[in-house]
């Protein structure tokens, strides 16, 4: 199966019926079930009218959908049916889009790698021994080939890209509250987003115009203004993703875009220091209250209750952290205080007091390909063991606990055909712009090649 895009797939409704084309995917997303893509599929979906009508979407399993379970990933939500749609699902819902079933994922969103212990790993549909990248692993390969043209996901720390970056597609994640708040499994509140995963950038912004109202601004003649933050977001890549990204880096220049090298200064340590925190302390809170909305036997559950069944070890050690209450509420305080100080630093580095705008921050998206599956605490890099967490959200979670708009765009592969992304990040509110700058960027790299 290939990636297939909005545009193709209105086509096939144009020459089928709209049933005919939802029910092939349907099929289709059976018929990859060996990718462990996703957790249920729609007995029968349907489609309705408008510019959506006829085109199939998969929905990450942590977006609440009102006729299909949605489990998080975890034993202790399997049955969970909560009977509404969240705000994404139900606009492009009203748009037109089929659902035609729910996508695996890291166990409650809570990892990177998509190997979900309860539920069974997602696999890299380039390289089946490797991980599709996560949380939102699912859904980047029921993109990746060709299920569906879209599929929502959720984004903590870097949960769209990164499986955008290691399964070739595009992702992109709004600013924090862009596409609505609540009927999503929680982690954190000041962090989570719902996004897609898309083919091209014209599909993603057709998507945000659809969820949001808000149409994407005409482009301008003007020549890009690109920040090149090379401390801390292009230290110590895998020597691919370093070549790969610097030949992307040479093709904007070619292409008239003005690369400013920059910093977001002390925007790494910052992160380290009220990312986590952050995390512990919202999840802890979070979790519950969104436990207490649903109906049936799933509205009594507590927090330790879900713990109690995790499977996953990593997520099971998170959770554990949160439920510690070693967070307190003046050290979450303190972590807020420390975000607002990172946002600070994002935008003196997009908005210099003695310079030009920049139009956005240009940097690898994930600092090593996809990690073979399995690798679930460390993997190598250079030749040594590192942290596969940490490595890889590595340049996605400081933007991410910023709650700033970012994309990944495929940038190229490498030699043995592994994807690899290069990301863009724009200041909170951005985000119209940055899709524009996206599509101008899209364009400027062309087809990609291997490193």
């Amino acid at each position: 199966m290939q990636p297939t895009g909005i545009t193709q797939v209105r086509q096939q409704v144009s020459s089928s019926s709209a049933e005919e084309v939802v029910a092939a995917a349907v099929q289709r997303a059976r018929d990859a079930a060996g990718l462990g893509a996703f957790l249920s599929v729609a007995e029968h979906a349907e489609s309705g009218t408008g510019p959506l009508a006829g085109v199939p979407l998969a929905v990450k399993d942590n977006l609440d959908t009102r006729d299909l379970p949605t489990t998080g990933g975890t034993p202790a939500l399997r049955d969970s049916r909560p009977g509404r749609d969240q705000h994404a699902v139900a606009r492009l819902r009203a748009a037109g889009a089929a659902v035609i079933g729910k996508t695996n994922l890291h166990e409650l969103a809570l990892g990177i790698t998509s190997n979900n212990a309860a539920f069974g790993p997602v696999r890299n549909p380039h390289d089946t021994t490797r991980s599709a990248g996560g949380s939102s692993g699912g859904s980047a390969v029921a993109v990746a080939t060709g299920v569906v043209p879209i599929a929502l996901g959720t984004d903590t720390g870097g949960s769209l890209r990164v499986p955008a970056a290691h399964c070739g597609v595009v992702g992109w994640r709004p600013t924090t509250g862009r596409w609505g708040t609540g009927r999503i499994v929680p982690i954190s509140r000041t962090r989570d987003t719902a996004g897609v995963l898309a083919t091209s950038v014209a599909d993603v912004a057709l998507v945000d115009e659809i969820v949001t109202g808000q149409p994407a601004p005409a482009e301008s003649g003007r020549p890009l203004r690109l920040g090149v933050p090379r401390t801390g977001f292009y230290d110590d890549l895998h020597p691919e993703v370093a070549r790969c990204t610097e030949r992307a880096l040479e093709r904007l220049a070619a292409s008239g875009v003005e690369l400013v090298e920059v910093e977001v200064a002390g925007g790494h340590a910052l992160d380290a220091e009220c990312g986590f925190p952050i995390v512990f302390f919202e999840v802890a809170q979070d979790l519950p209250a969104y436990l207490a909305t649903l109906p049936g036997p799933e509205r009594g559950l507590t927090l330790a209750d879900v713990l109690a069944q995790v499977a996953s070890p990593d997520v099971r050690a998170g959770l554990e952290a949160a439920a510690s209450g070693a967070v307190t509420e003046d050290v979450y305080r303190q972590a807020m205080a420390t975000r607002d100080r990172l946002r600070a630093a994002y935008a003196a580095a997009l908005r210099p007091a003695d310079a030009e705008p920049l139009d956005a921050l240009v940097y690898p998206t994930v600092p090593l390909p996809p990690p073979p599956l399995g690798d679930d605490e460390t993997t190598e890099l250079n030749g040594r063991q590192v942290p596969v967490f940490l490595t890889t959200i590595r340049n996605t979670g400081p933007g991410s606990t910023a709650g700033m708009p970012a994309i990944s765009l495929p940038a190229g592969t490498t030699g043995a055909g592994l994807p690899i992304g290069i990301s863009l990040e724009g200041l909170p509110g951005s985000d119209t712009a940055l899709l524009a700058t996206a599509r101008r960027v899209e364009a400027a790299l062309g087809p990609v090649t291997s490193a």
